[in-house]
């Protein structure tokens, strides 16, 4: 049976990331600690081969994907349904910003993240509706190849929810990853999904992991 193999993985840190910013949909681009991520991403890659490389348009995730083609020179398709959740009126705000003046938001995304809606955004049923339609496009254009998907924590994490879990409430079981993650899937023709590895960091030294907590809102924030 013909079967695709999956890599998705977290854009690297990004001036967002190291200034606790709620960046969505925002461009912002990559830290002096994400260049480093990036290189050591790209020697990760060196030697696994890969047959397609898809990119959200976001600049965080297509240097991202742009460093996993280091050593093998395809074509990036971005697509649109890649792009991280859109935030709102929190666009470019501080975390801090979300627990004081959106308390209620924060406790959806820290106690329910299925029903998470953003003010003036989208809501957590609108990424997973995006994920589904990018896994679709992906699967159909590139299917039995090695694929490599260049992406954000939330998209991610609503992908690895359709792909392990089949429906949103999977949101609640997939944790946000850290910064150049990756995790590894099979796919197969019939929709079987095995999962190889998830939110993997090992290409990483502990200097270069950042806080894998951050954007997890049940860890409290002083």
């Amino acid at each position: 049976m013909t079967k695709t193999r999956l890599y998705l993985i977290r854009h690297c840190q990004s001036l967002g990331n190291l200034n606790d910013i709620l960046q969505g949909v925002t461009e912002m681009d990559v830290s002096p600690m994400g260049e480093k991520q990036l290189a050591l991403l790209a020697l990760r890659f060196r030697n696994i081969p890969l047959d397609a490389v898809y990119s959200s348009p976001l600049i965080r995730a297509r240097k991202t994907a742009d460093a996993v083609n280091t050593y093998h020179n395809l074509p990036v398709r971005e697509l649109d349904d890649l792009k991280e959740i859109d935030v709102g009126v929190l666009e470019g705000e501080s975390v801090a910003r979300l627990y004081s003046e959106h308390p209620a938001v924060a406790d959806k995304w820290a106690n329910d993240p299925a029903n998470l809606a953003f003010p003036g955004g989208e809501c957590m049923a609108d990424v997973y509706a995006r994920a589904q339609r990018a896994l679709q496009t992906i699967l159909r254009e590139s299917a039995g190849k090695n694929v490599a998907v260049a992406s954000h924590g939330c998209l991610l994490q609503n992908m690895a929810a359709a792909l392990l879990y089949g429906d949103l409430s999977g949101v609640e079981r997939v944790k946000v990853s850290g910064n150049t993650s990756v995790s590894e899937f099979f796919v197969a023709e019939d929709g079987t999904v095995e999962l190889v590895r998830l939110n993997d960091l090992s290409h990483l030294p502990p200097e270069l992991t950042g806080n894998l907590k951050q954007f997890d809102l049940k860890e409290g924030r002083g």
